[in-house]
């Protein structure tokens, strides 16, 4: 087998990359290769994919108003084919490479407080009368899981007994960084999960089950947000956010942090640490 187009590189990609083939990354890499796709076609051949044309094509995403984080996330989607298809060597004419980056600005991580997550849980019941939405926000920013792995817990995932939920580990419990974790159950959501995995199968995905797909899950909770009107750009990700700046504000290490949050990076971590001031108010308390 010899690839030789766009669209034959990603195929394959998503054929046989584990990550793509059945991973929590799957979507988002569907999304940002249909990015170059639109841009350039299927038949482009994988031989004019050069630098020159990278840099081409993240000036017309920029024409368009896609951020800098957003045109780096569709080159490094843009790169994985190439080079998983010249690893296997069914892509003999590509030299594996990685392709200039975008510097990215430092973004503040936008959080809910407290206080606003529970508004936020008491209006998805009233007036949304969505008992299942509020469970589903509650559990978000009590664990930091993403959206993707909200869905995934199953019942068996839930350990009362030790007071643990674990994720992924398993073929249907991948994480987006392919790494087990276990997350401490906080008492603000301990009543909820004791009563939603009471007298049900093991094999039951305590949230997906009663939601048709992630998206249907982020549209139910926008809804809820536009209601109370908080500001633009936050989201059902923004409660994964709150969790994290809630634990820098109470001054959980940074390690320790990372790996309730399931970063591979420290530096993924870190960008949290800029998103509170509390800890330069106490510094300058102390002058």
């Amino acid at each position: 087998m010899s690839i030789t187009t766009w669209g034959e590189a990603v195929d394959y990609c998503f054929a046989h990359h584990d990550a793509w083939r059945h991973g929590a990354g799957r979507q988002a890499a569907q999304i940002n290769t249909n990015h170059f796709t639109r841009l350039r076609g299927l038949s482009f051949p994988v031989s004019k994919i050069t630098a020159p044309t990278i840099l081409q094509v993240s000036l017309e995403l920029e024409e368009e108003g896609k951020a800098d984080a957003t045109i780096n996330r569709i080159i490094s989607a843009v790169s994985k084919p190439l080079n998983f298809g010249a690893q296997m060597m069914v892509l003999p004419t590509w030299q594996p490479c990685k392709f200039v980056r975008r510097k990215e600005a430092d973004r503040k991580p936008e959080y809910y407080t407290k206080a606003e997550v529970a508004q936020l849980a008491a209006c998805a019941v009233d007036p949304f009368q969505r008992d299942d939405l509020k469970d589903a926000i509650n559990f978000a920013a009590y664990t930091g899981l993403r959206r993707g792995d909200v869905y995934k817990i199953k019942a068996k995932d839930i350990d009362l007994g030790r007071g643990l939920i674990h994720v992924g580990g398993r073929s249907d419990n991948r994480t987006k960084s392919g790494k087990y974790r276990s997350i401490p159950i906080h008492t603000h959501i301990i009543e909820m999960l004791a009563k939603r995995i009471d007298g049900v199968k093991r094999t039951v995905a305590i949230f997906g089950d009663e939601w048709g797909n992630p998206t249907e899950l982020s549209r139910a909770f926008m809804k809820v947000k536009n209601f109370l009107d908080f500001d633009e750009g936050y989201d059902f990700h923004s409660l994964r956010h709150s969790f994290a700046t809630w634990h820098v504000e109470a001054g959980t290490p940074i390690i320790t942090l990372q790996n309730l949050m399931g970063h591979s990076r420290i530096e993924t971590t870190l960008v949290y640490a800029k998103a509170t001031d509390n800890s330069r108010r106490e510094a300058m308390s102390n002058i």
